[in-house]
């Protein structure tokens, strides 16, 4: 235990210590500080990069939609095509009814050799006409594969329209059907207009040539890169990042459409895509921190000025718990701290079923050294059994001063013969001890008594000590009071 005193090296020692506190409290400050602004930052990023992934999110969940609602579409024509137009011979007015019941701007019906059955609008001329090869929609269902088709010129008029071309079985082979919808009247505008909530919004549905197959708002071009150049220029380098080249800074995100060659473009001007990140929602937290910095500030005098005082009293503590527990001369435990072990080790070998021995010590001639010798080299006997006690014992152990020239020992998980040689390994360590000069040739006489037991109390396992102790003492005074033999 260090002890200081008035000496020039203990001074600036202890004014070290004193200015360490506000030393570490202006580092704390200054930890919390940064991470505080280290936490802004990335919550701000966090939230940016939520708010984009949601952005992605929804064009690909648009883009799914309008999937879903071309295969839904699919599926009606394959059904209807199935029922009504699988007879031998189809008349032009079951066809037309079917178109008719699709609202479709023309539609084809080819046989199972690609051939031209029948077409809406009628044009004579293309009956039996090969025309699947000039379509890749067609010939994708005349390979048993349902395809919706790029933006294309309709075979009958020539203007721009979009296909779903379906192939379906019948006694007389397959044959495919195929309905067209204008390019830029189909029921497609209904469903980009609703894709995205923001204003100022962009929406392209294009085609795998970049052709617009819808748009919101409604763009009379017919291409992406005529309606919006800046944005055809990014997507060709990336599915989501900053629009360049665009007037108003702009995010936009690219989704495939599941089962064509289509893409889904969304375009939003960063004011309204990241319009909850702005105004108050950025600058109070901000205002936090400052709060925090001004009174952190003051805080650090005040942690400062107490940090010494709780330190010295800390110790204090911890000196005085180690005095009421230690024994100050030999350094041992003293009575009471043995007594709380006592009871610990107790009730764990009840609990485990294990054999608790203690071993009950007492130094012999102790009061004659005393006496003759005076008590400083009682004292020395004392702590040179200690040392014994030290080197004998094992970590487990627990030993000390349980009063006067008395030691307790306990020893966990030890049966009755083990405990007797640990006594004997005792008697020899300290019969080694050379205290020849005050009267002791034959280093420290010592009686032990022994006493072991699993389920008992602690003051019963002491008491069985003590009494073994006091029957090894009685037995050495039968013998030195037995006459010797002539």
């Amino acid at each position: 235990m260090a002890i200081l005193n008035d000496s020039p090296n203990t001074y600036r020692l202890g004014r070290v210590r004193r200015n360490r506190p506000t030393a570490l409290a202006a580092v704390g400050l200054l930890a919390v500080l940064a991470t505080l602004v280290v936490m802004i930052v990335l919550a701000h990023a966090q939230s940016k990069s939520e708010l984009l992934s949601n952005f992605r999110l929804r064009g690909i969940s648009s883009a799914t939609f309008v999937s879903t609602d071309l295969s839904q579409q699919a599926v009606r024509e394959q059904q209807a095509a199935g029922k009504l137009l699988a007879g031998s011979h189809v008349t032009p007015a079951q066809f037309q009814a079917v178109v008719a019941a699709f609202g479709s701007e023309a539609a084809v019906l080819l046989d199972d050799a690609g051939r031209v059955l029948d077409v809406v609008p009628a044009k004579p001329a293309l009956i039996g006409q090969l025309i699947a090869p000039r379509y890749a929609h067609l010939s994708s269902a005349e390979r048993g594969r349902r395809a919706v088709s790029n933006v294309v010129p309709s075979a009958v008029r020539g203007t721009p329209v979009t296909a779903v071309a379906v192939p379906y079985a019948t006694p007389y082979g397959r044959r495919v059907f195929s309905a067209a919808y204008a390019a830029t009247d189909s029921a497609l505008d209904a469903l980009v207009d609703h894709a995205i909530a923001y204003k100022q919004h962009k929406v392209f549905l294009v085609d795998g040539a970049g052709r617009l197959v819808a748009s919101s708002p409604d763009a009379p071009e017919g291409t992406l890169a005529a309606a919006a150049p800046a944005l055809a220029r990014s997507v060709a380098h990336s599915n989501i990042g900053a629009v360049t080249g665009a007037k108003t800074p702009s995010t936009f995100t690219v989704a495939p459409v599941p089962g064509t060659s289509w893409r889904l473009i969304l375009a939003v001007p960063n004011s309204h895509l990241y319009a909850s990140l702005s105004g108050w929602t950025l600058v109070v937290p901000w205002l936090i921190f400052a709060v925090v910095a001004v009174m952190g500030a003051l805080l650090v005098a005040l942690l400062a000025r107490s940090q010494a005082d709780r330190t010295r009293l800390a110790r204090l503590s911890a000196a005085t718990e180690r005095t009421a527990r230690t024994d100050a001369l030999t350094g041992l435990f003293n009575r009471r701290a043995l007594t709380e072990h006592l009871a610990r080790d107790s009730a764990r070998a009840r609990r485990r079923g294990e054999p608790l021995s203690a071993l009950m010590i007492d130094l012999d001639r102790f009061k004659a050294t005393n006496d003759r010798f005076g008590h400083e080299a009682g004292d020395r006997v004392l702590c040179e059994f200690a040392d014994c006690l030290r080197e004998v014992l094992r970590a487990g152990d627990v030993y000390g001063r349980w009063g006067g020239d008395e030691f307790l020992v306990l020893l966990p998980a030890t049966d009755h013969g083990r405990a007797l040689t640990t006594s004997d390994r005792l008697q020899a360590a300290a019969a080694s001890r050379d205290l020849t000069d005050i009267g002791l040739p034959d280093g420290v006489p010592l009686s032990i008594g022994a006493a072991t037991a699993t389920h008992c109390t602690p003051e019963d396992l002491v008491r069985e000590a003590d009494l073994a102790l006091y029957e090894q003492k009685q037995l050495r005074r039968t013998e030195l009071l037995r006459p010797s033999p002539a």
